[in-house]
C-alpha cells in the first residue's frame, strides 16, 4: 500500500511538513511542488488512462463467432475479485461489480462452447463462505446447470489459482481464462509460468471505446486515481514475480 498513489502523495506532504518544522524551507518548498506535480499525475486523465490502456489492449475480448469455432468443450476458469456474506442479499449482489463482471463473461462463454465446464474460484477471506460458492450459487441463480460447474474455493491469489486448477483437473483440458482486461496481463503471465497455456477472456474494460469525449481532462477526479491505483497494482506485481516473489 505505501506505493500506491495516494499514500505516495501523503508522504511527499508529511515530509515537507517535517522539512518546514526542521526549518529547512528549501526543501520543504521543493517537496510541496513536488507533491503538487504529482497530484495532478495521479488525478488527471493522460498518465493513469495511458497506463490502463497499456494493460486492456493486450488482449481482445474474445467474440462470439470465434467462441463457437474454438473448441469443441473446454473449461473455463473464472478468477475471484471479492465478495460479501452479507446475508440481506442474494448471491449477485454479494458479488464485486469486478467479479459479477468476470461471472457474467464467463457463463457467456460456456453458453458457446457446447461441452464446455464453468470453473469458479475464490477462497473466504474473512468471510463466511468463499467467493467460489457465492459465484456458483449466482450462476445457478442465472440458469448454469450445477452438473457444468466446478469450484475452487482455495486459492488466495491468481498463482495459487492456477496450481489448484492443474492439482484438480490437471493441464491436458483446453482452458478459457476470465479476468479483468487490467489483470490479464499478470494472469496470463502465471498461468504459463505454473505450465497452462490458456486462452485470455478478459472482461471489466475500464477503457472503452465510443465514450462521449471528456473535455474536461485536466480538471482532477478520484476516478483516475483509481485507475492509476489498478495500473499500479498490477505493474508491482508483474515486478514482484519477475524478482521471484508469490
Amino acid at each position: 500500500m505505501i506505493i500506491m498513489p495516494l499514500p505516495i502523495l501523503f508522504l511527499l506532504l508529511l515530509a515537507a511538513f517535517i522539512f518546514f518544522k526542521l526549518n529547512r524551507k528549501q526543501g520543504g518548498r521543493l517537496l510541496l511542488w513536488t507533491s503538487g506535480i504529482w497530484f495532478l499525475i495521479i488525478t488527471t486523465a493522460p498518465v493513469p488512462k495511458g497506463l490502463v490502456k497499456s494493460l486492456e489492449t493486450q488482449y481482445t475480448q474474445i467474440s462470439d463467432t470465434v467462441l463457437k469455432e474454438l473448441f469443441d468443450s473446454c473449461d473455463i476458469i473464472v478468477l475471484g475479485s471479492g465478495h460479501s456474506d452479507d446475508k440481506n442479499l442474494s448471491p449477485n449482489n454479494q458479488l464485486t461489480k469486478a467479479a459479477l463482471g468476470r461471472l457474467i463473461e464467463g457463463i457467456r462463454i460456456h453458453r458457446l462452447i457446447p461441452g464446455s465446464r464453468l470453473i469458479l474460484s475464490g477462497y473466504k477471506g474473512t468471510t463466511e463462505l468463499p467467493q467460489a460458492l457465492v459465484l456458483y450459487r449466482t450462476a445457478l441463480q442465472l440458469g448454469v446447470d450445477s452438473a457444468s460447474m466446478s469450484m475452487l474455493p482455495l486459492p488466495i491469489n491468481t498463482r495459487m489459482e492456477a496450481e489448484e486448477y492443474i492439482k484438480n483437473f490437471g493441464k491436458r483440458n483446453n482452458l478459457v481464462l476470465v479476468t479483468c482486461a487490467i489483470h490479464m496481463p499478470r494472469a496470463m503471465k502465471l498461468f504459463k509460468k505454473a505450465g497452462l497455456n490458456p486462452i485470455p477472456g478478459p472482461t471489466n474494460f475500464i477503457l472503452k471505446q465510443g465514450l462521449p469525449r471528456n473535455s474536461w481532462k485536466w480538471v482532477p477526479s478520484p476516478a483516475y486515481t483509481n485507475m492509476m491505483e489498478a495500473a499500479v497494482h498490477e505493474y508491482v506485481g508483474m515486478l514482484w514475480m519477475f524478482l521471484g516473489g508469490n
